[in-house]
């Protein structure tokens, strides 16, 4: 006569089991819980801290940029192939080169970013202006450069700033002063990203770039807005020819991004090692268990309870507490995950963000469930089986 597996999980779940096992058990879930919390946690934070990168950097960049593939410029020309493609809603020709930057005795090494008057529409910059206005025929200082030149606030628009730039086949050595070019422009803003770039970039009209760098009718790139409902795939086709390419926010920052990343899957093997940790307190829970009712389990196995049969009532338990310490500790995390997004609780003074940002995504949580029901269903069954060829005769 074969006996229920049914009959067999009511008495192994029965109360009057010992109290060290369950609370094994407990132990274990509770566990369980906290790692899958942490895993869930501290995946939102690394994937906060990438948004907070993209966005921050793609403040002076739009979501795609054509580059050369080799050299530094592009010819102005193609700009009519992108004029005339559906899937660009805006483009913005850039010339970006280092120059030197003077006031009230003060000078400073820059980068330049020469934009035209389309640089607005593919780039938020406006949003990260601290003082004055957007406008395309003068420049915009970043605070770190302007507060190294000590330029007021109240009357930027009254300064005159000068720029300098080598000129091409002058040599410092012979020509000295005479090889820069100088020339001035007004400063009618300033913007505030973060400090390396608040201390790095100028931007300034795209004319008054050409003229300073000697660079007419080529540009360093052309930065560019996909129109609604397209992607970088529907520019495949794009007749650019094999001297250019289009690169994304992610790819030009493509250290920090892999860095990140990087972190962020090192952290989740770690704690998935420690997830490992909690199946040995499983297995000392169902080793504690089968020790006390080998007696009973011997009888069931003479009544006809077959070996598989045992051993999944005891796998059922194990994965038992892992499922519901999984579940358990994604609520948990999801719940703190959320209430950091919209409170805040976890604050960063004299940052540029007011909080420690943080990033839900479903499927790190579908791939940390995957990993703490697969290590704990597998490795109880695994155990479980051993354990029985061992213990039960």
């Amino acid at each position: 006569m074969k006996l229920p597996v049914k009959l067999a999980l009511r008495y192994v779940f029965k109360p009057r089991s010992r109290k060290l096992v369950h609370i094994i058990s407990v132990i274990s879930m509770f566990v369980i819980a906290l790692v899958t919390a942490a895993m869930i946690i501290v995946l939102s934070a690394f994937n906060g801290l990438e948004k907070l990168v993209t966005d921050l950097f793609g403040t002076l960049d739009a979501e795609l940029a054509l580059v050369p593939v080799s050299g530094e410029l592009v010819d102005a020309d193609v700009s009519g192939i992108l004029s005339t493609n559906p899937h660009i809603a805006h483009y913005c020709a850039v010339i970006e080169s280092e120059a030197i930057i003077s006031a009230n005795g003060t000078s400073e090494i820059c980068s330049v970013l020469g934009v035209d008057s389309n640089y607005n529409k593919v780039c938020p910059i406006e949003k990260s202006l601290v003082g004055g206005s957007w406008s395309s025929n003068c420049s915009i200082l970043g605070y770190g450069i302007k507060t190294a030149l000590r330029l007021p606030a109240d009357t930027l628009m009254q300064e005159t700033i000068v720029f300098g730039a080598p000129i091409r086949g002058k040599k410092l050595s012979r020509h000295k002063e005479s090889a820069f070019k100088k020339l001035p422009q007004s400063a009618c803003g300033v913007f505030s990203i973060n400090a390396d770039l608040d201390t790095r970039y100028v931007i300034v009209p795209l004319d008054f770039a050409s003229e300073l760098f000697g660079r007419f009718g080529q540009v360093s790139r052309f930065e560019i807005k996909l129109a609604v409902g397209s992607t970088i795939d529907d520019l495949k086709e794009l007749q650019i020819g094999d001297e250019y390419t289009l690169r994304t926010v992610a790819e030009k920052h493509r250290f920090i991004t892999q860095t990140n990343r990087a972190e962020k899957w090192a952290t989740f093997v770690i704690l998935s090692f420690i997830l490992i940790v909690a199946a040995f307190n499983i297995l000392a829970s169902l080793t504690m268990m089968l020790i006390e009712k080998k007696e009973d389990l011997t009888i069931f196995k003479a009544m006809g309870m077959k070996s598989r049969d045992i051993e999944m009532t005891f796998s059922i338990q194990g994965l038992a507490i892992n499922v519901f310490g999984g579940l358990v500790g994604t609520m948990i995390g999801v719940s703190l995950v959320l209430a950091q997004a919209k409170w805040g609780l976890i604050t960063l003074e004299g940052s540029i963000v007011p909080a420690y940002p943080v990033l839900l995504k479903m499927g790190d949580i579908v791939g940390i469930l995957a990993v703490v029901i697969g290590i704990g269903g597998l490795g109880s069954t695994a155990m479980v089986r051993f354990l029985i060829r061992k213990i039960v005769v």
